[in-house]
């Protein structure tokens, strides 16, 4: 579920989330008003400012994955959910390489993670919500959250919600507000493609986050022509950037290449050069960690992101792993340059 968005010529693009409706958005002004005074006393709580001092300590220490099952199929509005025997496989798979996950849902199989996760020793994990309005999700993720206070760091609200039009900013920025009600010093954010961030925009974007989740695809830039160093290049500098927007905590949630389609001109070769030279460039600090996107491929996306962004081969290529299991070449690669010592996972 990567950012599909072509962006304009420049490094920083000024891209644009406007309300459609001008009436509609005169309307939600007192909304918004009480939201900002929710936010700013969020802000203040210290159970909250010690959980995102925990967040950045686990960005700099653990090794993050972003996470969908290998069994879970979607096809527009028909899911075929995640098994738990499958999810187990799965994260005994992963865990020999990370030790913290990010996923998108907690639905559809999905709400099994966090107790295998924890049985299986790993150390952190942030919980998706992929439907903002979902009232199934909301009640799972407040009990996870309250149910396993030692693995779940973090949860983030929507992934490429506004990008994709699911949501406008209101509500979902009162889906956020809500969330943090319900789960008083457990950080909350969205996760968008990054320039929503570097241009705040909408209005209050940046504020109504406890933390950082971007997206940062070179791969839809108008200048990307197959150079993964040029491409390293720009993540480098987008994540330097967004350092220097905030002393929030940044996580970059989804970047990458594509291992193919070869018709495409991308290749597992040049998958492993760009995230061992993102790897060695980017090294995790107190406040800045990277998510390798994503475990594992999965054919399914290629279909399901057609009605929202085209049609993107590329989408089934993403994985570090091929989608029965089976590690690319950049799996072996990035071993060979993991040298810095991380935390143990936990014993099972």
């Amino acid at each position: 579920m990567s950012t599909r968005l072509r962006l304009g010529t420049d490094l920083f693009p000024a891209c644009r989330v406007q309300a459609r409706n001008e009436d509609a958005k005169l309307k939600t002004l007192s909304l918004l008003a009480a939201l900002a005074l929710a936010t700013v006393a969020a802000a203040a709580d210290p159970d909250r400012d010690a959980a995102l001092g925990r967040l950045r300590t686990a960005a700099a220490e653990l090794r993050f994955v972003a996470y969908t099952p290998t069994d879970l199929r979607v096809s527009g509005a028909q899911i075929e959910p995640a098994t738990r025997n499958q999810i187990r496989a799965d994260l005994d798979l992963l865990r020999s390489d990370f030790q913290a996950l990010v996923t998108y849902s907690c639905d559809s199989g999905l709400e099994a993670v966090p107790a295998i996760a924890r049985e299986l020793g790993f150390r952190g994990l942030i919980l998706g919500i992929w439907d903002p309005q979902s009232t199934l999700e909301f009640e799972n993720a407040v009990a996870l959250a309250k149910t396993y206070p030692d693995l779940i760091l973090a949860i983030t609200v929507g992934n490429e919600t506004l990008l994709a039009q699911r949501n406008d900013w209101p509500s979902l920025r009162a889906a956020l507000e809500r969330l943090r009600r319900a789960l008083p010093g457990v950080p909350v954010a969205t996760s968008e493609p990054f320039y929503f961030y570097l241009n705040d925009e909408p209005e209050g974007f940046l504020a109504a986050q406890d933390f950082l989740l971007p997206g940062v695809h070179p791969l839809y830039e108008p200048w990307y022509q197959q150079a993964s160093h040029e491409a390293v290049n720009f993540v480098v500098n987008v994540a330097q950037e967004l350092r220097e927007k905030t002393d929030k905590p940044v996580l970059i949630k989804e970047t990458g290449l594509p291992s193919g389609p070869e018709s495409a001109g991308f290749s597992p070769h040049q998958q492993a050069d760009f995230w061992v030279e993102l790897t060695q460039r980017l090294a995790p600090g107190e406040g800045l960690g990277l998510v390798y996107f994503e475990a594992f491929d999965h054919a399914w996306k290629v279909e399901n992101a057609v009605a929202e962004f085209g049609f993107r081969p590329e989408e089934a290529y993403w994985g570090l792993y091929r989608e029965d299991g089976e590690p690319k070449p950049v799996i072996s690669a990035l071993r060979r340059v993991w040298t810095t010592p991380r935390a143990p996972l936990m014993p099972h």
